[in-house]
């Protein structure tokens, strides 16, 4: 993917947006959420994003909108050094607690087709 982007040393918040298609409304709320996003700021305030901070953002889109991960779901599967995690790697609680969850779902939804 890093081949089909501009090889710069840093993109401007604009520039990230455009690439990744997304508002940079969005992408300050994806910094306020995710540790691993946090741009540095040149002397006038603009954001600067490196290489791998606009992949990652790639990524975090990816999650988000492709693989319809939530926010939670997202930090789980990556970690705060922006490290990209894959199943064998989240920690079993977190495995556990979604399995639970879903059992709770599951129970709730054929409750829900006996009463109909």
């Amino acid at each position: 993917m890093s081949a089909l982007l501009p090889d710069k040393l840093y993109y401007k918040i604009g520039e990230v947006a455009q690439l990744a298609d997304v508002k940079t409304s969005v992408l300050r709320f994806w910094e306020s959420e995710f540790d691993f996003l946090k741009p540095e700021k040149s002397s006038t305030g603009q954001r600067l994003y490196t290489k791998k901070e606009l992949e990652l953002i790639l990524e975090v889109k990816r999650l988000l909108y492709t693989e319809k991960f939530t926010i939670i779901g997202v930090k789980q599967r990556i970690s705060l050094r922006g490290k990209i995690l894959t199943d064998a790697v989240i920690p079993p609680t977190h495995k556990t607690e979604q399995l639970g969850l879903l059992r709770e779902i599951r129970s709730d939804l054929l409750a829900l087709r006996c009463q109909l």
